[in-house]
Order: C-alpha cells, then sequence, then structure tokens
C-alpha cells in the first residue's frame, strides 16, 4: 500500500530532519511511529500530505507521489487517496473561524458532490453533509453553523477525524489523534481508527503516547534524530524497550 524509501528532508534552517527513512504500511494495517517529540516525526507527516517537500520515493497502491515537484501538495495527495489529520488541528486541520460546515469540506472543495454548478458551490449539501458527519462521529454541539473555535479540543477533533475518515481514504496520515481530548473522545477516536483499519485502509499512527502506540499498531517503528533505529511487534516488545530505542540506543548496547 504504502511504500517509502530514502525519504529525506532538510528544515528551513537547512537542518536535515529526516535521514533516508525507508518502510512501508499494508493495507488493512496500521504502522505506529514512536518517538519523542522532535525527532522527525512531523516532517514525515508533513511530507507524506504533501506540506513539505522532500527527497527519495514515496508509492501508494504502487502509484509514485511526487514529493519534490510541482504536484507535491495536499490536493495532489487528496486525489490520490491520501487523508491526513494533522497534529496541530487549529493550525493546520481548521480554520478556526470558520463554520464547522465549510471546514467539513476544507481540502475537498472541489468534490463533485459539493457543486451545484461550475461557478457555485452547493452550500445545503453541504451542510447538510456535516449535519450527518456530526451525527456519526458524536460531534456536539451538533450544529454546523457554530464556527470551529467554538468547539471543545475533542470535538474539534472529531471534526478534522469525520472529515477524513469519511472519505474511506486507501491510506489515512494521523499524527497525536488524542493529544488535548478527554477520556471518552479517546476511545470513541481509536475506534474509529481501527474500524478504518478493519475495512482495508492503511493507516500511518504518529503518537508520543507509547500506550497508544502499543494498543493501536500491528507494527511499531522507533524514531530518533530523523532515522528509524528499529521495528517491532507489539505483543513482542514494552514500554521500556521502546524508550530505550526512542533514546537512540538499541537493546544490544543496553
Amino acid at each position: 500500500m504504502l511504500e517509502v524509501e530514502n525519504l529525506s528532508v532538510f528544515d528551513a534552517d537547512g537542518v536535515k530532519r529526516l535521514k533516508d527513512v525507508s518502510f512501508s504500511v499494508r493495507a488493512g494495517e496500521i504502522l505506529g511511529i514512536a518517538g519523542v517529540a522532535g525527532n522527525g516525526q512531523s516532517q514525515l507527516l508533513q511530507v507524506l500530505g504533501g506540506m513539505m517537500p522532500a527527497s527519495g520515493t514515496v508509492r501508494v497502491n504502487g502509484q509514485p507521489i511526487d514529493v519534490s515537484g510541482k504536484h507535491a501538495d495536499g490536493q495532489f495527495c487528496r486525489e490520490r487517496g491520501i487523508a491526513h489529520v494533522p497534529e496541530d488541528r487549529q493550525r493546520e486541520g481548521l480554520i478556526m473561524p470558520f463554520h464547522a460546515w465549510e471546514d467539513a469540506v476544507f481540502g475537498y472543495h472541489n468534490d463533485p458532490a459539493y457543486q451545484k454548478n461550475a461557478a457555485l458551490m452547493d452550500n445545503t449539501a453541504i451542510r447538510t453533509d456535516c449535519a450527518q458527519k456530526m451525527a456519526r462521529f458524536d460531534v456536539r454541539p451538533p450544529n454546523p453553523e457554530l464556527a470551529a473555535r467554538q468547539f471543545s479540543g475533542g470535538n474539534q477533533q472529531k471534526l478534522v477525524l469525520a472529515r477524513e475518515i469519511e472519505r474511506n481514504p486507501a491510506l489515512l496520515l494521523v499524527g497525536q489523534p488524542t493529544r488535548g481530548v478527554d477520556i471518552g473522545a479517546i476511545e470513541f477516536i481509536h475506534q474509529r481508527i481501527v474500524e478504518l483499519r478493519d475495512a482495508g485502509s492503511a493507516i500511518l499512527l504518529v503518537s508520543v503516547e507509547l500506550d497508544e502506540i502499543l494498543s493501536l499498531s500491528d507494527r511499531i517503528a522507533v524514531m530518533f534524530d530523523g532515522r528509524i533505529m528499529g521495528e517491532r511487534a507489539p505483543d513482542q516488545t514494552d514500554e521500556k524497550e521502546l524508550g530505550l530505542l526512542m533514546a537512540g540506543m538499541t537493546t544490544e548496547a543496553a
């Protein structure tokens, strides 16, 4: 499903944040990326989501994804079945002053289902679609006319998840899915991610919460200093071993 080979990226200051990263994610699988924040996980999601240029090779369903040329953008990625729940919902996932119904089509406004004609969007259809998503994802209050900033953090996250998961993507990129949300929302979000995996999607999960990585992932890769230090099966590792890898140590060295 997702194949990544020798992916490298430099940030705006010229610092190399990803260093020849290679991995794969199969259909119907969750690959969890564990690591201390700041070790390249954010850049990995941004590159795969079309938000940051890089060098290397990326393929989804065998088709190349441009990560360095004119098609290296989020719209191109979405058209190829890649959905993205970014780490920072308020800066990257939502436009906070916009109504919920407007944010519900953020990035998907070209979908024919949302077009009245060649010149106008069908706002009535968008509002109806948003209300249905809110009901299915238990967004409270279920009011498409509210601005995104009027919802709690957990309900903002549900808005983003509803928009992306309801597309039934081939690949879901999801960063810190339960950051800043309450316990009830955490369980709900986890269920939706697992349901999407069971429906056949490939999922790349980035989280600093080791218990989340261990409970959701089918395989775990650990990042340190822009590199993948190792890969483990959840039932054959523990937080101690993962912690060593996250610190840049191999279990042999320990």
